[in-house]
């Protein structure tokens, strides 16, 4: 017995060493730097290495946006809005939103043998505003003369010279409400003539949303410009009450008691299947610390800036990534770039205006923009750009939030040889839509927050 308990007292104490040495090999396996575990039992030519690298020294320059599409695209939501004011601040400098639009059908116009009409009037809805909400909006509509087309797409940068009456069949002031139609009476004897004519029943002219475009082109509708203040109104034009609207009586007959008879009413409404729309931006950053950097080659700015309404963009080169992964057969395991945003006490942006999310395109070769995505496959899950907030956060410091690119496949394209090493442009999601700026340290500014290529990659 004495045997057997000696026994087992040595095998207990060998188990124990045993485990100890499991653990210390685990321990010496996960250190970062003894990776090398294992590497002996492979052929020399086959050993396979990781490495990352943390890359910051990365050109960052402040652009105009390029013209962006704000016409009506493919499967458009019919709750889109289009921007229509002039505003001028301090960060953003002047910017400026007018709408070209045409008018379609709503439905097939049928006036009776000879339709009588007594009145005109416009109805817009407005359903947000931003900026000084008790600012008032000198509104002017115009009647365009030229045409658009429903397969084409138009940018933020369309020229309206030449293109319009200009003649206004509206010029009035409002102060823009969310939630609120307008309504504008419009006095032209001359079209209230044209549509008296189309609505006579040997014309079918309200039957065929082209030969109403023929009658009316549409309208340009635009905002005497603000030197300071001033607001953004949202319109949705697809709105069922808004449109170009018309009071008649079915037949002259009927006017012997036409203060007793109901006014009929039709619209030639804003939808998105037969009328064309563009939102027009224009920016004028005169008088702004953007100013002084804006599309200079030669400026290094510590402050970056992305802006939508084809605002301001940020182009990010990433300098010759063989210099940092070498030559040979290389694939990229992760490369994210980060860049944090600048606190509200320094920017002077509430957090609640951030971004969601921003955007990012590359230049090809030829010239051509494609945009990057970075999804996982089979979700709907989006990493790629999206706002998020730190875990560094202390209770006396402002909360810090970072951007997040994860550009691997990228990345992977330039090493293989697929594409070029072109220019990265940062922009706010959807700028046709967006009128959100953002300001984040670009590594130019010193500070550890500063635009920096995180990169996770393998040798072969």
């Amino acid at each position: 017995m004495k045997y057997r308990s000696l026994v087992g007292v040595a095998g207990k104490m060998v188990l124990t060493m045993l485990v100890m040495l499991f653990t210390a090999v685990l321990f010496h396996a996960c250190d970062p730097e003894n990776n090398n575990l294992g590497v002996d039992i492979f052929p020399s030519e086959d050993t396979i290495m990781v490495y990352s690298d943390t890359i910051t020294d990365l050109e960052t320059r402040l652009v105009r946006s390029r013209p962006r599409i704000t016409s009506v695209l493919d499967n458009a939501s019919t709750t889109r809005t289009y921007f229509l004011g002039s505003m001028v601040d301090s960060i953003r400098g002047h910017t400026r939103a007018e709408i070209v639009t045409e008018l379609g059908l709503s439905r097939v116009g049928e006036f009776g043998e000879e339709p009588y009409i007594d009145s005109l009037r416009l109805s817009l809805f407005v359903n947000e505003v931003l900026g000084d909400t008790a600012a008032g909006m000198r509104i002017r509509v115009y009647e365009f003369t030229d045409s658009l087309d429903m397969g084409t797409s138009y940018y933020s940068d369309y020229d309206v010279t030449g293109k319009y009456d200009p003649e206004p069949l509206v010029d009035e002031v409002i102060v823009p409400e969310p939630g609120t139609l307008y309504d504008f009476d419009i006095n032209d004897p001359e079209l209230l003539d044209r549509i008296i004519a189309a609505a006579n029943p040997d014309d079918s002219t309200f039957f065929y949303p082209s030969r109403t475009q023929r009658l009316f082109r549409g309208l340009y509708i635009t905002m005497e410009p603000v030197d300071e203040g001033g607001a953004l109104a949202k319109l949705q034009l697809t709105n069922s009450l808004a449109g170009l609207k018309f009071k008649y009586f079915h037949d002259t007959i009927v006017e012997i008691a036409a203060d007793t008879i109901p006014l009929s009413t039709y619209t030639l409404g804003f939808n998105d299947d037969h009328a064309q729309k563009v939102n027009i931006f224009q920016h004028d950053f005169t008088g702004t610390t953007i100013a002084t950097c804006l599309d200079d080659p030669g400026a290094v700015p510590g402050i970056a800036y992305a802006q939508g309404m084809a605002g301001v963009n940020v182009k990010v080169t990433i300098p010759d990534i063989t210099d940092y992964v070498g030559e040979g057969i290389i694939a990229i395991n992760a490369a994210r770039l980060v860049f944090y945003v600048v606190p509200d006490s320094i920017m002077g942006i509430p957090e609640e205006d951030y971004p969601q999310q921003l955007m990012m395109e590359t230049r090809l070769d030829d010239g051509t923009y494609i945009p990057m995505y970075d999804r996982v496959i089979a979700t709907d899950r989006v990493f790629f750009g999206m706002l998020t907030q730190s875990n560094e956060n202390s209770a006396f410091l402002d909360p810090l939030y970072f951007y997040t690119f994860n550009i691997a496949r990228h990345l992977q394209s330039v090493v293989s040889g697929e594409i070029g090493n072109g220019e990265l442009y940062i922009y706010v999601d959807d700028p046709a839509t967006s009128n959100k700026i953002i300001k984040f340290w670009s590594n130019h500014s010193g500070h550890e927050g500063g635009l920096k290529l995180e990169l996770i990659y393998t040798k072969f």
